[in-house]
């Protein structure tokens, strides 16, 4: 701040104060607004991404619940991925096709089936059920805590075929292993008793092997060798 004379009536000065920034001071404030933003702009992302796992973790379960009803009026039977057995566009009218159209009249809401963070866009089925719970029976499965019943994967629409089921946890569209997770390297499970936990690549179920000959992630048709399994009972 500096002081400014002025000249008043016959000529006489006198000084007044007025009040102003210099530029080194305006630059400094500049400096330390964008020193701040710097910090802050991270915090706020990782906490907008944490929001969006959060929302997608919900989806998840609620969509788990609609398996478990459907389970109850189906002679405690999961539902299959596919009714047909995967020939795309083959559904006849009015019949429910992928495992999200069996469980649709327990969730009535398809905005469930989208993942905020799904790479390949908004409005498309982001998650897939695992072939090694397609269709089977509940009481053969012998480790529920343990067995997915729904992983992040997909690139389609509801309703499609395509990555409406999963052989490997690290697909997350069509047969290509390690493609990128959608939540901070790591991908949301919802598991067969309820719960639903995140996990990082390479840990959790993207790194278990149940059976010799298998690789890490695996999820075929059970029992059949050398990739098919379920884990084994505590």
């Amino acid at each position: 701040m500096r002081k400014v004379a002025i000249s008043v009536g016959g000529g006489q000065a006198a000084e007044r104060s007025r009040c102003g920034f210099t530029l080194i001071e305006l630059l400094v404030v500049i400096a330390i607004i964008a020193i701040l933003a710097s910090i802050l702009f991270p915090v706020f992302s990782r906490a907008r991404a944490k929001a969006r796992q959060t929302q997608c973790q919900s989806n998840m379960h609620q969509l788990g619940l609609g398996i478990k009803m459907y389970e109850g009026d189906n002679d405690e039977t999961m539902p299959r991925w596919s009714l047909l057995g995967g020939a795309p566009g083959s559904n006849p009218p009015g019949m429910a096709y992928s495992w999200d159209d069996q469980i649709q009249p327990y969730v009535r809401n398809r905005d469930l089936l989208f993942c905020p963070d799904n790479t390949y866009g908004r409005g498309l089925r982001s998650y897939a059920l695992p072939r090694y719970v397609s269709g089977l029976e509940l009481g053969l499965i012998p480790n529920h805590a343990a067995t997915v019943v729904l992983f992040e994967k997909g690139g389609y629409p509801p309703g499609s075929w395509m990555d409406a089921t999963g052989e490997n946890f690290s697909q997350t569209r069509d047969q290509a292993l390690n493609g990128p997770c959608w939540h901070n390297d790591g991908k949301d499970f919802q598991y067969l008793d309820g719960h639903t936990k995140w996990h990082h690549q390479g840990a959790g179920p993207f790194a278990e092997v149940w059976r010799t000959g298998g690789r890490p992630g695996d999820c075929e048709v059970p029992w059949v060798g050398p990739l098919g399994d379920l884990p084994p009972a505590k």
